[in-house]
Parts: structure tokens; C-alpha cells; sequence
């Protein structure tokens, strides 16, 4: 690691562990006091982040672009599904 690049990519990491810590904060506080997002809307909205940051890890790691795009669409489509479901759910957040 060295210069800009080895400190973009540590934030990078440092991000994914961010949000996974977050989406386990969030679904430990849903299941502990029945408040909260539901779970199914935690996971899509975490996919959806993860695959991003994923995406942006492989391209600053000079990764396939076969799979960059593979992690975009996968975070498109749970970005998709999220959004449908508040939509005919009338889901919060």
C-alpha cells in the first residue's frame, strides 16, 4: 500500500466492515425490542451498498470487469426489489 492508493483502499475496507457492523447492529435492535426496519429491508439495503463498495474495491484492485458488473447489477436488482417493496408495502425508512 502505498500513497493515496493504500489509503483509498483502507477506506474502502474500512467501509465494508462499517456496514456490516451496522446491518448486524440493526437487525440485533429489530429482533431485541420488535422496533425498527424489518429484517428483509436491513438486507436489501445493505446488498445493495455492499455490492457497491465490493464493485469499487475490485476496480481499485485492477479486478475483471466481468465481475465489477456482475456486483452492480446484483446491487441493482436488490436496490430494485427493495424499492418495489416499499412501494406496494408502504415500508418505511
Amino acid at each position: 500500500m502505498s500513497g493515496l492508493s493504500g489509503w483509498l483502499r483502507f477506506g474502502v475496507d474500512l467501509a465494508l466492515v462499517i456496514l456490516v457492523i451496522e446491518a448486524l447492529a440493526l437487525i440485533c435492535h429489530r429482533f431485541l425490542t420488535g422496533r425498527g426496519l424489518p429484517v428483509l429491508t436491513i438486507l436489501l439495503v445493505s446488498a445493495a451498498g455492499l455490492t457497491l463498495i465490493l464493485a469499487l474495491r475490485l476496480a481499485l484492485n485492477d479486478g475483471p470487469a466481468w465481475a465489477m458488473a456482475m456486483l452492480l447489477m446484483l446491487g441493482g436488482l436488490a436496490h430494485a426489489v427493495d424499492l418495489a417493496r416499499r412501494i406496494t408495502r408502504n415500508d418505511r425508512a
